[in-house]
């Protein structure tokens, strides 16, 4: 599709959107924009730390079931 027609057709579909989600989309954009900007990246050594510290948490126990989880959310 070319660009002008791609312009065309959002600019369609958004004059359709109410405020509220104009604001949704244009935070949506933000995000896919930033997200880009804001991904850190970790050394191997980082990401085994990681994952070493997660299995010693499970390791003693401290962790959440699904089905805790799930009693949990129902109290929500």
């Amino acid at each position: 599709m070319k660009e002008q027609t791609l312009n065309q057709e959002f600019d369609f579909y958004y004059n359709m959107l109410s405020e509220v989600q104009k604001r949704s989309l244009l935070s949506m954009m933000k995000s896919f924009i930033g997200g880009k900007e804001n991904t850190k990246r970790v050394s191997i050594a980082q990401y085994n730390r990681e994952l070493d510290a997660a299995e010693e948490r499970i390791n003693r126990g401290q962790f959440v079931t699904q089905d805790s989880l799930r009693k949990e959310a129902e109290k929500w």
